[in-house]
């Protein structure tokens, strides 16, 4: 028995000694304090899970406010597209008037200047006929007295 008791001392002796060896050299707060701080990170847990729920809420909540706000952005978007669209047909259009009433209106110069021109060839050739007529009954008046 005392070959046991002998054997069992040295094998405690030995597994003592390894765990000497193994195990780290620095110096631990202990046991309860230990399972004290445990307990204190497990009791914070629900409070860290409600900040982290809150949190997720409000990205959640900031998601959605900038998918509305990107949705109101793109209708805007929308709709400026089509009124322009809208403007450049105006536009369009009002350009082919204006090309029209300044076609019109060169036309209706034109037609001015030749009215003008008929105009005063017509006044000239009346003059001009009424002063040939008067140069030829002052030259036969001529010719006749002597």
């Amino acid at each position: 028995m005392r070959k046991a008791g002998i054997k069992l001392s040295l094998l405690t002796m030995m597994i003592y000694s390894i765990t000497l060896f193994i195990s780290d050299n620095r110096t631990h707060a202990g046991f309860w304090e230990d399972l004290y701080n445990g307990y204190e990170q497990y009791t914070n847990l629900p409070e860290e899970v409600n900040k982290l729920q809150q949190s997720y809420q409000d990205t959640i909540s900031e998601l959605n406010s900038a998918k509305e706000n990107m949705e109101a952005f793109q209708a805007s978007n929308e709709n400026l597209i089509k009124q322009n669209e809208e403007l450049m047909k105006q536009n369009e259009d009002l350009t082919l008037l204006v090309s029209q009433m300044q076609k019109d209106e060169a036309e209706r110069a034109a037609t001015q200047k030749k009215v003008i021109n008929t105009a005063i060839v017509a006044a000239a050739l009346i003059i001009g006929y009424f002063v040939l007529i008067r140069i030829i009954r002052f030259r036969m008046r001529r010719t006749h007295r002597t």
